[in-house]
């Protein structure tokens, strides 16, 4: 009875860690309204966590083409996106004219754009903290890759 018992409370310790996980990392939201008669409506909610997992499946010689690319702004990649989580918010650009609106800004901790066009309203909105975290790995393991020593097939 009492290794049951154990063995629910660590379940459940279990879930209210990864649910805590989850929730710190927020939310990413997509929601794309076309202007069109009959047109689509996409709302898109999926919890931010989702990013750095995703950048665990990223094939390992995307990567390395990646790291080859990117290798001279792989350090203004990490500051920037290490100081926008701790900057205020602001707007960073914004464009408004006859046929469209455009915004990016940060927002409560939040990368928001914002866009809205004679075709379609779009509104992306991507936790900070999230993609830094994601940068942050993807400028990892790309700068390993680098460093590491050329693999010759035998």
């Amino acid at each position: 009875m009492i290794p049951k018992v154990v063995l629910l409370e660590s379940s459940l310790v279990l879930v209210a860690l990864t649910g805590a996980l989850v929730l710190s990392m927020g939310a990413v939201r997509v929601e794309v309204q076309s202007k069109t008669p009959g047109g689509e409506h996409i709302h898109l909610i999926a919890p931010a966590v989702l990013l750095p997992v995703g950048a665990m499946l990223i094939p390992s010689e995307n990567v390395r083409q990646a790291s080859r690319e990117l290798q001279s702004w792989l350090p203004t990649i990490h500051a920037a996106s290490e100081e926008l989580v701790r900057s205020p918010d602001a707007t960073f650009v914004q464009v408004d004219n006859r046929h469209e609106h455009l915004k990016i800004a940060k927002i409560g901790g939040a990368l928001v754009i914002d866009v809205d066009n004679e075709g379609e309203t779009v509104h992306i909105s991507v936790p900070l903290r999230a993609a830094a975290y994601t940068c942050n790995r993807l400028a990892k393991e790309a700068q390993a890759e680098h460093e590491a020593p050329a693999r010759h097939p035998i």
